[in-house]
Formats: C-alpha cells, sequence, structure tokens
C-alpha cells in the first residue's frame, strides 16, 4: 500500500515492459517512479488526450536532450492508487522487496533490469524507452532509445 508520504519523482512514457524469461512478451505502458517503488502501469484511468500530450513531451526531451525524469503534473499519488488496482497487469515493485537494480546495454539501446521477490517467488523484469511503434498486425515496438537509466539506480540507492 502507497504511504500518503510518498513522492511521484518520475514518470516516463512509451515503456515496452515485462517478465524476462523464454516465450514472455512484453506490454505497452507507463513507468512511474516514487522514492519508493517503480509501478509499471499497462492499464490506466489516463485519458487518451493526456497520455499523447506527455508521450510528446517526452519524445521532444528526448530530441532535445532534456531531463526527462520528471513527473507529470495530471497525475499524483491518487491516481496511482487508482490505476494500481486496475490491472493485475500493473506491476508493483518497491524498493524494500528490490534485489537487484541495473542498466542493461544493448545493440539496440538500454533497458532497465529489475529483480524482486513478492508473494510468488523472485521475478525479474525488463523496461525499455520505445522510440517509434509498429501497429499493425499488432502494436509492437520498432526502435528504442538509448537512454541513462542511473537517476533510477541513484534513487534505490539512496532508499537502501
Amino acid at each position: 500500500m502507497l504511504d500518503w508520504d510518498e513522492q511521484i519523482k518520475a514518470h516516463l512514457m512509451w515503456i515496452w515492459g515485462g517478465e524476462v524469461g523464454f516465450m514472455k512478451r512484453g506490454i505497452e505502458g507507463m513507468l512511474v517512479i516514487t522514492d519508493r517503488r517503480i509501478v509499471f502501469i499497462s492499464k490506466t484511468d489516463m485519458t487518451y488526450r493526456v497520455h499523447d500530450v506527455y508521450s510528446r513531451r517526452q519524445r521532444i526531451r528526448f530530441e532535445q536532450d532534456e531531463n526527462i525524469f520528471r513527473p507529470i503534473e495530471d497525475y499524483g499519488i491518487n491516481e496511482l492508487r487508482v490505476d494500481m488496482n486496475k490491472s493485475i497487469k500493473n506491476i508493483e515493485m518497491p524498493f524494500s522487496k528490490t534485489t537487484d537494480l541495473f542498466i542493461e546495454e544493448k545493440r539496440w539501446g538500454t533497458a532497465l533490469r529489475i529483480s524482486f521477490i513478492d508473494e510468488k517467488g523472485k521475478k525479474h523484469y525488463k523496461f525499455s524507452v520505445v522510440k517509434s511503434w509498429v501497429k499493425y498486425p499488432a502494436k509492437d515496438p520498432l526502435e528504442f532509445q538509448r537512454m541513462d537509466w542511473s537517476p533510477v539506480i541513484t534513487l534505490f540507492n539512496n532508499f537502501r
């Protein structure tokens, strides 16, 4: 359960993520990073218009080499609480249960790898920021961003 004094530190749109493993397929979502946890939201109450506006802003920040690790104005802790309960596909990864958090450099881009322990055991997830999509026959990423995930790792290390 989220604490009322928890603060959202960053909100990343156009995330392709999911559990690591054989025959595991990623899904589109967004990462909400607080000072106590990382939450992957694939089902949200956020309107399409709001999502589109902030996705475009994030893309512009990438192009202008600006900081993309920032919260969005129209999404707070209350919205995060609602979204966390919206679907079982939404994943909460508390820093207190996280065993490993690191950057994975790939030929195609960078990924944030997270290992944590939940009630079913140890889970491993991978998240990347998408640069472009193909929408037919199914929405899939074509290209990924190269980015520095170190602000997330620093936040995690400061929590420990």
